[in-house]
């Protein structure tokens, strides 16, 4: 197994996920990521490899490298959480006896210190006092007992910068998407003009894109109604600019800005203002 056939076997899985999280249970959601982390495993067993190794690769190249690549659209994040699940439950069956009426995935997210970090995890009658909270009707209840724990058990306090963490994909999208208007706007007019319509983008939809960009990088600035670019090299970037066009007030987009440096936002607004110039 290469790691081309790595990411055609985990691609399906992950979009099954981005798909359909928000309607199955946190037990489905947990079968399809130790699925995935499966795949990742026997990678990274038969290749003897470094788990974060693999993670880049799948994922591609960091902002700032050269000749940059994008393998996957899947983040290292979400690859390495696969790959944890994968190892705490050794079968799926494990997790329909253990964890059969997990209600909410982000629950059993914020307990996996308590399942397989040794100076936290739990063993005996805690992890079936953990197992048995997890499997109960009460959100708010287990939610706030969770945060309870965390804050008994490691001591990590819920601070500004621990936000952030949360904004990570968006940040590594807007990294990707940042290099590859970077290397298109360093081509000439009539070669930017072949990309454009290699990309199937309306030149007016990029024209939009640039000023929703722009919007980001300071409060007060109108946001444009837009129309989401389907080019794989797009999508993604369109979507997060949607997401924060829909936030009802500016608080993920100011912790979005401590992440991403409003000079760069700016940057990326004015190559894709030269691009549209260039796409007429």
């Amino acid at each position: 197994m290469d790691i081309h056939n790595v990411i055609q076997d985990i691609t399906p899985l992950y979009n099954r996920y981005k798909k359909e999280s928000k309607s199955i249970s946190g037990s489905e959601a947990l079968k399809i990521m130790w699925d995935l982390g499966s795949i990742l495993k026997i990678y990274i067993e038969e290749n003897n490899v470094a788990p974060h190794a693999l993670y880049r690769e799948i994922y591609g190249k960091s902002e700032g490298s050269t000749n940059i690549t994008r393998k996957s659209w899947i983040p290292r994040e979400f690859q390495g959480r696969c790959y944890r699940i994968r190892n705490i439950f050794s079968s799926k069956d494990q997790i329909d006896n253990e964890l059969p009426n997990l209600r909410n995935f982000t629950n059993f997210r914020e307990c996996m210190p308590f399942f397989d970090n040794d100076k936290y995890k739990f063993v005996g009658e805690e992890k079936d006092k953990l197992l048995a909270l997890l499997n109960s009707n009460n959100n708010k209840y287990i939610f706030k007992t969770i945060k309870k724990l965390q804050k008994e058990r490691i001591g990590r306090s819920n601070d500004r910068n621990q936000r952030l963490k949360d904004l990570k994909n968006e940040k590594d999208i807007f990294i990707y998407f940042y290099n590859y208007i970077y290397n298109m706007a360093q081509l000439d007019s009539d070669a930017i003009l072949i990309k454009i319509k290699e990309d199937g983008i309306d030149s007016e939809n990029i024209l939009v894109l640039a000023q929703n960009t722009n919007a980001l990088s300071q409060d007060g600035l109108k946001f444009f109604d837009m129309t989401n670019i389907q080019n794989d090299n797009w999508i993604n970037y369109c979507e997060v600019i949607s997401d924060f066009i829909n936030q009802k007030d500016p608080k993920k987009i100011r912790r979005f800005r401590r992440l991403v440096p409003p000079e760069r936002i700016v940057k990326l607004a004015d190559m894709l203002y030269l691009i549209y110039k260039n796409s007429k």
